[in-house]
């Protein structure tokens, strides 16, 4: 219809987003905002007199970034692209890579944002699945064979997972991107929930190592600022001027810049991290101790998780729901169904154990009821 993408007019998108439940929650543990806040920030005023002119300067915020990682990696000006959260970044990625007839292997479940933005281009989709009989671990293997089947393809892989907030260890990580290389692939490691985990454990540590590879981290998850909307990509010089080409232009407005300087300053995102390790604990016992609610590998240190039933005829989002816990159905994620869930951390951790237990009595009666979640 008058040159307007096919796919897109008939397109069911499985970003969970516009999907989520509605009603009164006890518990909203469905997106995966901070589940501490957000830190103690400010706009200056300066900032709100200068907003009628275009924000011409990254300075302030390259040098925090900077120094925020220079632990790991020299982070060069000409490393960084800033972005409109990172799905902007994914999204100006996947551009920058697309071409006609292109391959883009991707783990699945993964991040359905991303994939749905993909599938604008038609492309060959080869995904590589988490497989329910090792509980959705990673495995590094299958992904490198994928990546080796397919030469040229583009990769995409996001670390900690989305939905099931696994760690994959840095050297798996290595050796996929690797992989990549050698079969001329260039790869997108998406950590936008990267603040909660190790900083030994980023993608960060292999850029100066491969011009094949682009880190894409966010100020929306670990330091507290989704309403900001403010990603950002690091990659190789090259890279960084041929993504800056697709990135729309002054995509990082001042507010933002002086609220994620602010919020650097803070350390919130540490600060998050410890709170999480202490947490989410706590949730992964209440799920160990259920009946029947599952819980996929994940990693103690990142807010979220993926639950599920072995009925896959139960709605859990539903059940969730029941119970009065606000979740994110897992159906529209490449391998899973509607029988599992994401589920993000929440500060009121003694009411979440709480309410687990009553979502796994509620799963037990619509199993035994045959199916129903009603």
């Amino acid at each position: 219809m008058y040159g307007i993408r096919e796919v897109l007019l008939t397109q069911v998108r499985g970003d969970y987003s516009e999907h989520l439940s509605v009603g009164d929650f006890k518990l909203d543990c469905s997106m995966g905002s901070n589940p501490y806040g957000t830190p103690p920030i400010s706009i200056p005023e300066i900032t709100l007199r200068d907003l009628a002119e275009y924000p011409e300067t990254d300075a302030a915020l390259v040098s925090a970034l900077r120094e925020r990682f220079a632990p790991i990696l020299d982070i060069t000006p000409d490393m960084l692209v800033f972005s409109c959260g990172s799905i902007a970044s994914c999204m100006e990625l996947t551009r920058m890579c697309m071409v006609p007839g292109k391959t883009i292997v991707c783990m699945a479940p993964t991040f359905t944002a991303v994939t749905d933005d993909m599938a604008t281009y038609g492309p060959a989709f080869k995904r590589v699945y988490l497989r329910p009989e090792d509980n959705y671990a990673f495995d590094a293997q299958a992904l490198i064979d994928a990546i080796e089947e397919n030469p040229g393809a583009y990769v995409y892989v996001d670390n900690p997972n989305n939905p099931t907030g696994q760690v994959f260890p840095l050297e798996d990580v290595r050796r996929v991107v690797r992989a990549a290389r050698d079969a001329g692939s260039f790869i997108t490691m998406d950590e936008a929930y990267g603040d909660y985990m190790p900083d030994d454990q980023s993608a960060l540590n292999l850029v100066s190592e491969f011009d094949n590879l682009a880190v894409v981290r966010t100020f929306s998850k670990g330091w507290g600022l989704a309403g900001v909307r403010l990603g950002y990509t690091v990659a190789q010089p090259q890279v960084a001027a041929a993504l800056h080409k697709v990135n729309v232009p002054y995509s990082k407005n001042s507010i933002a810049h002086e609220l994620a300087c602010q919020a650097i300053a803070s350390g919130w995102a540490l600060r998050t991290r410890e709170r999480v390790l202490r947490d989410k604990p706590r949730v992964l016992d209440a799920l160990a101790a259920c009946k029947n609610l599952h819980v996929a590998h994940s990693s103690n240190g990142v807010c979220i998780s993926m639950v599920y039933v072995d009925d896959d005829q139960i709605d859990l989002e539903q059940v969730f729901a029941q119970a009065g816990v606000r979740v994110v159905t897992c159906a529209g994620y490449d391998g899973l169904g509607k029988n599992a869930v994401r589920l993000n951390l929440h500060e009121n951790v003694d009411a979440l154990v709480e309410l687990i237990a009553q979502v796994d009595e509620l799963a037990g009666r619509a199993i035994a009821s045959g199916g129903s979640s009603k």
